[in-house]
């Protein structure tokens, strides 16, 4: 199983943590775009003024994501403008970059206020050690997508890509994406691999892994401590809720948070919890 790259050097965490993943904003879910909007915005609303209390986006909040020097993609405005009246609240938000927005940059941390992690972050809470990612690239057979990361990630690539012009470099890249989506269908609701990965390190080394990507909900009590994962927002608006170290894991019903219990346990994902 691959390593993981090293994390910046575990931080306090507030004393509760809220954790929400793969929204993919902007992918243009037919029917369900507005809806997925909407709900976004009133968690993002309920917790404003919440003492104590931070916001962790586990990555592909966006289903894409570029960061021209001078151009903000204008679907994103209302989002990014909600986000940081959340921060200006006293609710800080960490970002951590998943497959879907490698390329997080300046704009998110000067203009809205975000603290960007291109990888992992570690936390303590409660004298319990968190450990929280993205996810993407820990299957063994992710060898060539680490690759492909990478390489995507490198300067030059990105300096590349930013010679198209936006009218033309967005709608690319989200065709793309959808691409991609369409053509992992079946695999990417197999999780084994990432809770084994999980369930490894929580054995020595952490007392709560936490992680999205997969889209398929989770949380298992195992050796020391817990693996959860948020779920896909898009399609079960789902979030993790993390105090003294322990998770709950609740529905957004538009109000209020609802406890949420997995359909299945680990392995593959019902249709039902797909859809």
């Amino acid at each position: 199983m691959p390593t993981l790259e090293t994390p910046v050097p575990a931080r306090a965490a507030c004393q509760t943590i809220y954790l929400l993943g793969d929204a993919h904003l902007g992918a243009q879910n037919p029917g369900s775009e507005a809806e997925i909007f909407r709900r976004f915005t009133t968690f993002i609303d309920a917790l404003r003024g919440q003492r104590n209390s931070q916001l962790i986006l586990c990555g592909d909040l966006f289903d894409f994501w570029f960061e021209y020097r001078h151009v903000v993609g204008r679907s994103h405005f209302r989002t990014l403008a909600r986000l940081a009246d959340l921060i200006d609240s006293g609710v800080p938000v960490d970002y951590l970059a998943g497959n879907h927005d490698f390329w997080l940059g300046s704009f998110l941390r000067e203009e809205v206020g975000m603290t960007v992690h291109p990888d992992a972050l570690e936390l303590e809470q409660a004298g319990r050690r968190l450990l929280l990612l993205h996810g993407d690239g820990l299957r063994q057979r992710d060898h060539r997508y680490r690759l492909m990361k990478r390489v995507l990630r490198h300067p030059l690539a990105v300096a590349a890509y930013r010679l198209l012009h936006p009218d033309w470099g967005i709608p690319l890249a989200l065709f793309c994406s959808h691409l991609s989506r369409e053509s992992q269908r079946e695999d990417r609701y197999d999780d084994a691999d990432y809770r084994a990965w999980a369930c490894r390190r929580l054995e020595t080394e952490y007392d709560l892994i936490a992680m999205g990507h997969t889209h398929v909900p989770a949380l298992l009590a195992h050796g020391r401590g817990w693996y959860v994962n948020a779920g896909a927002w898009m399609r079960t608006f789902t979030f993790a809720r993390i105090e003294a170290g322990v998770p709950a894991l609740l529905q957004w019903d538009g109000q209020t948070g609802r406890p949420f219990t997995p359909a299945q346990g680990p392995g593959r994902m019902g249709r039902e919890q797909e859809q």
